[in-house]
């Protein structure tokens, strides 16, 4: 069973979404994500986006550790549904509505949205996506992120690097089990 790892909600149980349809982030991944992004204070009161939120996992983990506002993007209606359950969850423990889950495709999300509008971005995309499609995702990520905010991306390890744009540059990476996670800032900041 998935479960809320820390912060406010803490314990909380989560729905998972049955199947293989979506690949949660694990619970090691998870808590070593936010410990590397608590520990440089990048939830504290800031806007996230969760891409690719599947079950909403990462979504309601970010609202937990003290995140302002978080929003969950997943164009699939059963993921979706499960997110919005989470997210329920996560907005009852903490008296007050911080998750708000988007079901559409992330493509047409990013396209709509107003630019620097975040000041988190996280995506995890499916191993399988198109490398073009993944490339597009992450310019337009950029282009909604605030000039001085983080983008975390998770990869499976097996997988290239991604092309980065021109004007960012890796903070970090870090492998967990099958997956790479990348920390990525623009140049300047």
């Amino acid at each position: 069973m998935s479960k809320i790892v820390a912060g406010q909600a803490g314990g909380l149980p989560l729905k998972a979404v049955p199947g293989s349809s979506t690949r949660p982030t694990t619970e090691r991944a998870k808590e070593a994500i936010f410990s590397w992004l608590q520990s440089r204070d990048w939830l504290d009161n800031n806007a996230v986006l969760d891409l690719y939120t599947g079950s909403g996992g990462l979504a309601v983990e970010a609202a937990s550790r003290g995140a302002a506002s978080v929003t969950g993007v997943e164009a699939a209606r059963k993921p979706a549904q499960i997110a919005e359950h989470n997210a329920q969850i996560i907005n009852e423990a903490l008296n007050r509505d911080v998750v708000t889950i988007k079901q559409l495709p992330v493509q047409r999300f990013l396209g709509s949205t107003e630019p620097s509008s975040w000041d988190l971005v996280i995506a995890d995309p499916p191993y399988d996506i198109d490398e073009d499609e993944l490339l597009a995702m992450i310019a337009q990520a950029f282009h909604v992120l605030m000039d001085d905010g983080l983008f975390v991306l998770e990869t499976a390890y097996k997988s290239a690097e991604p092309i980065w744009p021109d004007d960012v540059y890796v903070v970090d990476a870090r492998r967990y089990g099958e997956a790479m996670v990348y920390f990525v800032r623009r140049n300047g900041y």
